[in-house]
């Protein structure tokens, strides 16, 4: 009677004499796959989004310049003091990420700033320097007066097209130089942020 009883309760189907021990297995490893996956999604994702970055005021000026250079709320610029016809080379070091030990196809450079006219500019270069040669290649160049100028802040982004050589920390060292001149006192180059990325798609 009380087998019975728990028959009726669980069904009318014993569970624990019944259970297909092999779809159970089957079950338990389709989770695990599952887990497996996400975990691979999630990671690829994140690698995705990992780009190296910088806020304009942290490059590295040169000494020569140091007179005619501000830093201002992250960015950075030529002294209204300086003279007319002005220069700044400032440098960045560029650490490896996951984004740039990825692997990806396509090298990425995007700079937030501001070119009001003819009278600014600011051009950025990413280049490759090479640990066993001394060696210096240049990657990618990035103008603003390959766009229309604005007295706001824009965004502008250049890339190497596909199935370009990847990012090689083991054998080289990477960096920015950004140059911002001015030959008016009207003009007004302002650098705000740079990114570095190398993405898997084209």
């Amino acid at each position: 009677m009380k087998r019975h009883q728990e028959n009726v309760l669980e069904g009318c189907l014993p569970l624990k004499s019944y259970t297909n021990k092999n779809t159970t297995r089957k079950h338990r490893l389709l989770n695990i796959a599952g887990v497996v996956l996400a975990s691979a999604l999630t990671a690829g994702t994140a690698m995705a989004a990992s780009p190296w970055t910088s806020v304009g005021s942290a490059g590295v000026v040169d000494e020569a310049d140091l007179s005619e250079f501000y830093m201002s709320a992250g960015f950075a610029g030529i002294l209204l003091s300086a003279p007319a016809n002005a220069t700044v080379t400032l440098r960045y070091n560029v650490t490896a990420t996951a984004d740039l030990e990825n692997g990806g196809v396509n090298k990425r450079l995007s700079a937030r700033f501001r070119d009001n006219g003819p009278g600014a500019r600011v051009r950025l270069y990413l280049r490759e320097y090479n640990f066993l040669t001394g060696v210096t290649n240049t990657l990618l160049t990035l103008d603003s007066d390959a766009v229309a100028p604005s007295g706001s802040f824009q965004t502008h982004t250049v890339s190497d097209g596909c199935y370009s050589t990847s990012f090689n920390f083991s054998r080289n060292a990477y960096y920015v130089e950004a140059i911002l001149s001015r030959t008016t006192a009207s003009g007004i180059p302002n650098l705000a942020i740079i990114r570095v990325e190398d993405v898997d798609v084209c």
